[in-house]
Parts: structure tokens; C-alpha cells; sequence
């Protein structure tokens, strides 16, 4: 019935085959049972191939903006100055940049700022003393980051002892630039430690001893008007 075939069944399987003499070459044979099996496996293959190129083509970079949660929108709106100094980083450095991102970042900056937030102002003095998505302003540096230091934040301490030793918005003046590198770094500011080492190297034993009272009496000045705020609460 079938000439020239020799039936054998697969031991994995169980299924019964007709092969071929070894003399006549090597063929493929399958059972109808097995053929359900390589679909499977074509199908599978597929669904897990690679994405072609077109495909990845279509991905393109998507604005800042849409990188804005709702829900980070509707609490910077309602005045959280955190959600306010997040979607303000978002903006000035987070996908791609498109027209007025930058002036719409400083609005948030200057509303946190408004709301007392010392990492606003200390990051809008910053962007007013660069000029980077704003003009350059050396006065509405001097006034965020001063008054970010005056609160007490570090950053806003080392920000300031930069602008007194770089003469940024002011005379120079390696004494006060010592002061405010002095606080940050004893407000555990790490850079400030580097500045403050770099600019005693210039002063005058008297500048270095006029320069670390001064960092005490600003420290006790502050501490009292803290207790004097806190009284009043």
C-alpha cells in the first residue's frame, strides 16, 4: 500500500509515521497531529519578533509639557509650591524643549518663590544670574538667592558666598563670600567646604578672624529671630 516506505511510531510523540529507506535521503515527515504544534510555534515567533524599523520610527520625542502629570498640574495650580519647583524642572530639563517652556518654568519658580519655597528662589537666582531661559538679571539673582540664604537653606548660603566672591550683583568681598560659605558648609553644604577653603587662602589672618565672627554672630542673629518667629506662632 505504501511501497518503498517503512512505518515506525515516535517514542515523544506516539504518533505513527511512514519514513522513507535510509538509501533513498533525508525528508521531513509529519503527522497530522503534530501540525497543530507548528503553527503554534509560527505564531509565537511572531508575536515576539522584533519591532521593525517603521515601526520604531513612528516614537517620536515627545514636549516637557507631556511629561506633566495631572495630578502634579491641578496641586501646582491650587498653590503647592513642590508641585509648582517640579513641573518647573520638568520644563527647563525634561523632554524636548519648545517655545515659551522656559518663561512658562520662571512663572512657576517666581510663584513658588512667592510662597516662600527656598529651593525656588535659589534656583531662579541662578537661572537670572546664567541668563539660561531668562535675561540676565544680576539684581533678581542677588534678591532670590539672598533671600533664600537669610532663611537658613544651604544651597541658598553657597549660592550667596558665590556672589560675594565672584563680585556677581555687588563689590567683591572674599570676607562675606568666607561668612556665607562658612554657614553653608556647617549647614552640611559638601561644596561649600571647597569654597570656603579656597577663598581663606586669600585672606589676611585678620580677614579669616573677622570672617569666622561674623559667621557666628549671623548664626546667633538668625537663631534668635527662629525662636522670636516661633514665639509669635
Amino acid at each position: 500500500m505504501n511501497p518503498g516506505l517503512r512505518p515506525y511510531r515516535c517514542r515523544a510523540c506516539h504518533h505513527r509515521f511512514w519514513a522513507p529507506p535510509a538509501s533513498s535521503g533525508r525528508r521531513f515527515a509529519f503527522s497530522a497531529g503534530a501540525l497543530p504544534l507548528v503553527l503554534i510555534a509560527i505564531a509565537v515567533f511572531w508575536a515576539f519578533d522584533e519591532p521593525r524599523v517603521d515601526e520604531l520610527a513612528t516614537n517620536e520625542p515627545v514636549p516637557a509639557q507631556a511629561a506633566i502629570d495631572p495630578h502634579t498640574l491641578r496641586e501646582a495650580q491650587e498653590g503647592d509650591a513642590d508641585a509648582q519647583v517640579r513641573i518647573a524642572k520638568i520644563l527647563l530639563f525634561g523632554g524636548v524643549q519648545e517655545g515659551d517652556q522656559a518663561a512658562e518654568a520662571v512663572r512657576w519658580l517666581q510663584a513658588a518663590a512667592e510662597n516662600g519655597k527656598p529651593a525656588a528662589m535659589v534656583m531662579l537666582g541662578k537661572l537670572y544670574r546664567s541668563g539660561f531661559g531668562v535675561l540676565q538679571d544680576y539684581g533678581q539673582a542677588l534678591k532670590w538667592i539672598r533671600t533664600a540664604a537669610e532663611t537658613g537653606d544651604p544651597d541658598g548660603m553657597l549660592e550667596l558666598g558665590r556672589l560675594y566672591r565672584d563680585g556677581v550683583g555687588m563689590p567683591r568681598d572674599p570676607v562675606l563670600a568666607y561668612v556665607w560659605f562658612n554657614r553653608a558648609a556647617a549647614a552640611l553644604q559638601v561644596d561649600a567646604v571647597r569654597h570656603r577653603a579656597d577663598v581663606a587662602r586669600g585672606l589676611t589672618a585678620d580677614q579669616l578672624k573677622e570672617a569666622q565672627a561674623q559667621s557666628l554672630a549671623l548664626d546667633a542673629s538668625q537663631a534668635d529671630a527662629k525662636l522670636a518667629k516661633d514665639g509669635r506662632q
